[in-house]
C-alpha cells in the first residue's frame, strides 16, 4: 500500500495558510484603530477609563475615547476658534469652564447646530457621531 504523504502534506500546508490569514487579518484590524484629532491643534491629555474630565478655568474641555491608547483623550480648547474633529466616535463628556458666560456649540456636517453648552461645572454626555466641529466661544 502506498503512503498518502502528499495528501497529508497538502492538508497541513492549507491549515497553516488559513491560520496565517486569520491571524494577519486580526492583527490588521487591531492596528487600524485611529486616534481622534482636532484642527487647529489643541493641547490634550489621556485620562484613564472610569475617570471624569477636569477642566481648568478658561477652557472648554471635550473628552472622547482614544482606541489607540485605550483611554479617554481630553482636548483643552482655550483659544476662541472653530475646531474640526476627525475620528471622534461614540460618546464622551464636555465641561465648559470658560469665563464671561462663553457658550460652546457643536455643529454637524452641514453646519447645523447640534447642541450648545453654557458655562457649567456639569459634565454632560455627548454623542460625537454627528459632530463635525466645535466652536468654543
Amino acid at each position: 500500500m502506498r503512503p498518502r504523504r502528499p495528501l497529508l502534506a497538502a492538508v497541513g500546508i492549507m491549515t497553516l495558510v488559513l491560520a496565517s490569514l486569520l491571524t494577519s487579518g486580526t492583527a490588521r484590524a487591531a492596528s487600524s484603530a485611529v486616534a481622534p484629532t482636532i484642527s487647529p491643534a489643541a493641547p490634550s491629555q489621556l485620562v484613564p477609563s472610569g475617570s471624569h474630565i477636569t477642566c481648568d478655568t478658561g477652557n472648554f474641555c471635550a473628552g472622547v475615547w482614544d482606541p489607540t491608547a485605550d483611554q479617554w483623550r481630553v482636548f483643552f480648547l482655550y483659544d476662541c476658534d472653530r475646531y474640526h474633529l476627525s475620528n471622534w466616535h461614540g460618546t464622551g463628556e464636555v465641561v465648559n469652564s470658560q469665563t464671561d458666560d462663553a457658550q460652546a456649540t457643536t455643529y454637524g456636517q452641514n453646519g447645523d447646530v447640534i447642541q450648545t453648552f453654557p458655562v457649567s461645572t456639569d459634565a454632560p454626555d455627548v454623542d460625537w457621531e454627528p459632530v463635525w466641529s466645535i466652536r468654543n466661544c
